[in-house]
């Protein structure tokens, strides 16, 4: 029966790799079963716990010149829809963490001390202060791209909702950023 398994058959077609996925196995289980979560292909974390149901949904919405609401789905490409929304809902992410990349915040949570030894990084891999101050300049050149109409100004809200059995039904409206070509 131990003839079938797999570590045995690696042990007898190559003694170090079984050694090399016997250690990275027992160590793999260790590190869970201390609640590290060590290698970022291997997580268990994301499977721990029920995913809970929104009761509100923020939707990001933006009009061009005043009178223009973009739809992402007017667009057919996917790479469009996701350049349209996604780096626009990462902006808001930063702006609602006190205009400091979530992944920074992230990074210093799960490392703490030893977050200093990166620091030195933070303002080539991150999103900081430069590159959030061009954002909405690259997102106006992007819808002018997109939609094929000259862009002045940008207003971008914040539609809070919920669905209810029948709809989505809006809850509340607030300005979130206001561009203007210079």
């Amino acid at each position: 029966m131990i003839h079938r398994t797999f570590l045995y058959q690696v042990w007898h077609h190559n003694k170090r790799l079984c050694y090399i996925l016997t250690v990275f196995t027992a160590l793999t289980l260790m590190a869970n079963l201390l609640g590290d979560e060590v290698t970022p292909f291997f997580v268990w974390g994301m499977y721990s716990e029920k995913e809970k149901p929104v009761q509100q949904y923020e939707i990001l919405r933006t009009t061009i010149n005043d009178s223009t609401v973009v739809n992402i789905y007017d667009h057919p490409n996917t790479d469009t829809r996701f350049y349209l929304s996604t780096p626009l809902a990462y902006y808001k992410r930063i702006k609602d963490n006190n205009n400091q990349d979530p992944t920074i915040s992230f990074l210093q949570s799960k490392l703490q001390h030893r977050y200093a030894q990166i620091r030195f990084l933070e303002r080539s891999l991150f999103n900081t202060g430069p590159q959030q101050a061009a954002f909405l300049n690259w997102y106006a050149r992007y819808l002018q791209q997109v939609t094929g109409q000259p862009v002045r100004s940008l207003q971008i809200d914040v539609v809070k909702a919920h669905y209810t059995d029948k709809a989505l039904v809006t809850d509340a409206v607030y300005p979130f950023e206001k561009w203007e070509r210079p």
